[in-house]
C-alpha cells in the first residue's frame, strides 16, 4: 500500500488542477465561439489531456531526481520526493511514463475513431507528449538548456486550452491562438517563481534553467512579463478578446503585482502560482459570461 501511495504521489496530484484550468478555458473559448456545449468531445479530450500531463509527469520524476534531492520541496516545486526517499524503483517512473504514453496514443486514436474528437486533437496531443517528453528526458532535456521554461509555458498556456477548444470548435484557429498568449505569459511567469525555488540545487547538478542562466537579472524579466501580460490584454481588447474577458483578467492585476513584488524576497512559488491560477480562472469566467 506504501508503494502504491509513492506511485500516485510522482503523478504529482497537487499540479494536475493547473492543468485542468488551462484546458476548462479552452472549454469556455469554444462555447463562446461555437455558441454551444458538447459533453462527448469535451471529457474525451480531458481524459487524454490529463493522461498526458501524466506521462510529462512521471518522466520528469525520473529524469530529475538528481535536482529533486537536493532541493526544498514544497506543494509546486522539487517533484514528489519519491524517489529521493527511494519509496520506490526509478523504473517505476520511467515505465509508468512509457506505459501513460501508449495509452494517450491509443485513447486519442480510439476517440478521433469513433467520432468523439476531429483529427486536430491528434497533432496536439503529439506536440504534447512530445514536449512534456523532451522537457526533461534525454537526449534534449529543454529544461537543462534553458528552453524548459518556454517549453513548459507553451504545453500549459497553449496546447492544453487549444485541446479544450478543438473539443468544441473541431479545429484551433488563429484567433484562439492569439487570445491565449496573455496565459501564456502568465504560464512562463508562474514557471519563474517555480524555478526560483530550485535554483540552487539545478545549479548544482548543472540543470541550466531559466532562472539560473539569467541570476539576479531574472527578477527584472519577471517584473517585465508580469507587465507584457497585460498589455497584451489591452492590446488584444475588442478585436480578440471580448470586453468581459478584459475586465475579468485586469481584475486579477492585484495578484499578479503581489506576486512581483514578493518574488525573490522570499523562497516560495506560491505567489506566482496563484497569479496564473487567478488569471486563467479570471478569463474562463470572462469568455463564459461574453457568451452568456
Amino acid at each position: 500500500m506504501k508503494r502504491l501511495v509513492a506511485w500516485l504521489r510522482m503523478g504529482r496530484p497537487l499540479i494536475l488542477p493547473g492543468g485542468i484550468l488551462a484546458y476548462g478555458l479552452g472549454l469556455a473559448m469554444g462555447y463562446w465561439h461555437a455558441g454551444s456545449f458538447v459533453w462527448g468531445p469535451a471529457l474525451a479530450g480531458f481524459i487524454v489531456t490529463e493522461v498526458t500531463n501524466l506521462v510529462a509527469h512521471y518522466a520528469d520524476e525520473y529524469a530529475d531526481v538528481d535536482t529533486d534531492t537536493l532541493t526544498r520541496r514544497t506543494w509546486f516545486s522539487g517533484g514528489s520526493g519519491v524517489l529521493p526517499a527511494g519509496l520506490v524503483p526509478g523504473s517505476w517512473a520511467l515505465r509508468s511514463a512509457v506505459v501513460l504514453a501508449i495509452l494517450a496514443v491509443a485513447l486519442t486514436a480510439a476517440f478521433i475513431a469513433i467520432g468523439l474528437l476531429s483529427p486536430h486533437a491528434g497533432w496536439i496531443v503529439g506536440l504534447g507528449l512530445l514536449g512534456g517528453w523532451f522537457y526533461s528526458m534525454p537526449p534534449i532535456q529543454l529544461e537543462r538548456r534553458g528552453l524548459g521554461e518556454l517549453d513548459n509555458a507553451l504545453l500549459g498556456g497553449i496546447l492544453m486550452p487549444l485541446m479544450g477548444y478543438t473539443t468544441q470548435v473541431g479545429r484551433p484557429t488563429i484567433l484562439a491562438l492569439v487570445a491565449l498568449l496573455p496565459i501564456f505569459v502568465m504560464v512562463l511567469v508562474n514557471l519563474l517563481g517555480v524555478h526560483w525555488t530550485d535554483r540552487q540545487a539545478d545549479a548544482a547538478v548543472g540543470r541550466r534553467s531559466l532562472v539560473v542562466i539569467t541570476g539576479e537579472r531574472v527578477r527584472g524579466l519577471y517584473h517585465a512579463l508580469v507587465v507584457f501580460a497585460y498589455l497584451l490584454v489591452l492590446g488584444l481588447t475588442g478585436w480578440i478578446l471580448p470586453l468581459p474577458v478584459t475586465a475579468a483578467l485586469l481584475l486579477t492585476l492585484p495578484v499578479s503585482l503581489w506576486a512581483a513584488l514578493t518574488f525573490a524576497r522570499q523562497p516560495s512559488p506560491v505567489p506566482s502560482a496563484l497569479a496564473m491560477a487567478v488569471a486563467i480562472a479570471a478569463a474562463t469566467a470572462g469568455w463564459v459570461v461574453a457568451a452568456a
